[in-house]
Order: C-alpha cells, then structure tokens, then sequence
C-alpha cells in the first residue's frame, strides 16, 4: 500500500510533542519534507527525522510546489496559519492546522469557503476531540445523561507564563497571536463546549495581562507583553444554559489543571485533568457518583484523523473546517467584548463577514 507523504510547517514544540508521536505510530503516512524559518531548528529537526537535507526547506510555498508532500500539516505561530492553508488550498492538497485556525473570523472564513468550493480536505487541531475521557463525554451529553442542560463550567489554568527566564516568543506578540492565552486556551475550551453540544449565542468577557514585559528572544533587551495572561468568559448558550469559563497561564503552583462541569435537570457529568491524572463522574438525579473509565472504543490518534480525513474517511467526532469557523466567531466575539467593555452576539460577528 503506498503510504501517504507528510509535510510539516514548523517544527516547533507543538509539532515535536502533539503531532509527530501520532504520525509515528501510522504504518499508512511516512514524513517526506519539512519546513521551517529557523534554519538550525530546520537542520536538527531533519537529523532527528531523517529527513534528507533536499527534503527540507524554508520557505512553504517551496514545500508545497516539490512533488514530495501529499497533505501538509501547519504548526506555526497563528498570524499565518491561514496564508499557508490558503497555498495549500490553491494547490489542491489537504491540510491541518493548529488552532485557533487564524486571527479573525474574516480570514478563517475565507479559506473554509474556497476549501468547501474545491471539495478539498481539511482539519483543525482540536486535540480535546481526539482523548477518551472527553470523546466518552461527547456520547454522555448526545445520549441525554444529564438532560436539559443549564450550567456548564469550565476551568483551564497552568502556570507556563510564569516559567522563569520565558521570553517573548510569539504567544506574547499580538502581531502573531491575536488574543494570547484566548486564542492559546480558550479556543480549546469554547470547543470543547461546543463539542459537548452547546452552541455559543452571546460572550461577555474580561481579560488582562500580569507578566507585562518580558525579554526578546535574541536579546536581553526587556519589551512589553501585548497579549492576555488570563480571561474570563461568560456565556448564553442557544439552548438557554450559561457557561462560564476560567483561563488563564498565570496561576502559580498549579502547572495544568481542567475541568469540565456539565449540570442539567437530570445530572451531572464532571471531568478534570490534573497533573496528567484524569477522572470521569457520573451523578444522576438522586445524587449518586458514578466513576467512569472509557474503554478502548474511544482511543483515538489526532494525526491518524488526519490522514483519515484526507482521504475521505470522517468520524462524526472529527475537528473539521466547520468547527474551526465556529470557533473562530466566539473568539471574535469575546475579544470585542474585552476591548469594548459589552456583551457581543456570534451574530454580529457572523454578519460582518457575509
């Protein structure tokens, strides 16, 4: 069987630790190219791969146009996830990207339209979607385990923007990521929400930064942080629940803390991933918990999805286009509502891109 080729698109962290290890364990894919604008970050990722030095490149297009990649994978900082996809739409081939797909609702809209208006294949890396505990979830919630919902709350705080001497790589730059820990988190938190059946209707949001300089990359040289540490978000949610939501990567001593509360006329379902260590509860109407492990049905691999997707063969669990879109309009709208201090509907920011 001839396996697929795979080219990635920055070859940072996100990629070294959240994508690679599941293409690595797919015996239908092999990594044919790579890219990246760091040269030494180029040479000893290719090294690692065994990527041969032809195979690698600087610059995307050059990727894209070497007959050596069937799909690509995008994992660079956000300004230009949707100008690469873009190339990869124009080009005919599939593409994943890292979310929040881009800086606005304008822009992830155009390219969901010329991908849809091509039939052409694509993904966003949605990671929640693809873990057990939240993929059983998903079933709990669709099946009607806790009824007529009317709270969900959702917490998501670690402490990786207090890590000492951590510069000011792109995350910290609102040239390259818009809204900083919303577009980093929350984008994964409104998802998941979403994910869990609740579409998003209005937000009223807060936001602000506490480490409020930080060093260049390159230099000592000590320059503000122009992007969010922290935000929080409330919500009316189409089926008339409120959802609130915690963020924030500034909460010392707690390196990475989730949790997922569902409560509705019938129960409750509870998640919380601590430290690596996750449970699942259950508790019905007359208040007993019941602790849930999924079974093996809901193991799931990312990047196998991907190559999946690009071959035509989607689960209804799938982070597609169409949730990145969603996504992206929440976002939107709770960046406006931090910047103009008032409640903003997905409407408007939908309206505005027509």
């Amino acid at each position: 069987m001839k396996k697929i080729r795979v080219g990635l698109i920055g070859t940072g962290g996100v990629m070294g630790y959240n994508h690679l290890p599941g293409y690595r364990v797919c015996d239908n894919c092999e990594i044919t190219a790579i890219c990246d604008i760091n040269p030494e970050t180029l040479r000893t990722v290719g090294e690692k791969l065994n990527v041969p030095e032809k195979n690698r490149f600087l610059k995307y297009e050059d990727l894209m146009d070497s007959g050596l990649v069937d799909i690509v994978d995008i994992a660079t900082p956000d300004n230009v996830h949707c100008e690469i996809a873009e190339a990869a739409v124009r080009r005919g081939i599939p593409f994943s990207t890292e979310k929040p797909m881009g800086m606005n609702y304008k822009e992830v809209k155009s390219v969901c339209d010329h991908a849809a208006e091509k039939n052409l294949p694509g993904m966003v890396c949605f990671t929640w979607h693809y873990r057990p505990y939240i993929r059983k979830m998903h079933d709990l919630m669709k099946n009607g385990l806790v009824g007529q919902v009317y709270h969900v709350y959702i917490r998501c705080i670690k402490d990786s923007g207090l890590w000492e001497g951590r510069r000011l790589e792109w995350r910290f730059d609102e040239k390259q990521s818009a809204s900083g820990v919303m577009g980093d988190l929350s984008s994964h938190m409104f998802d998941i929400a979403r994910f869990l059946g609740q579409e998003f209707e209005a937000v009223s949001a807060d936001a602000g930064i506490f480490v409020k300089e930080r060093r260049e990359l390159n230099s000592e040289k000590m320059v503000p942080v122009t992007t969010w540490d922290w935000c929080n978000v409330l919500a009316k949610m189409r089926g008339g629940a409120n959802a609130t939501f915690q963020i924030s990567r500034t909460t010392k001593y707690i390196s990475d803390w989730i949790q997922v509360e569902v409560y509705g006329d019938k129960g409750r379902l509870y998640y919380e991933w601590l430290g690596g260590q996750q449970k699942l509860e259950i508790q019905d109407e007359k208040g007993k918990i019941e602790r849930i492990i999924p079974d093996a049905a809901y193991d799931a691999v990312q990047s196998r999805a991907f190559l999946n997707i690009s071959q035509g063969i989607r689960d209804e669990m799938d982070a597609t286009l169409e949730n990145a879109l969603k996504c992206q309009a929440v976002l939107d709208a709770a960046y406006r509502s931090v910047k103009e201090g008032r409640w903003v509907t997905i409407a408007e920011i939908e309206k505005e891109a027509e």
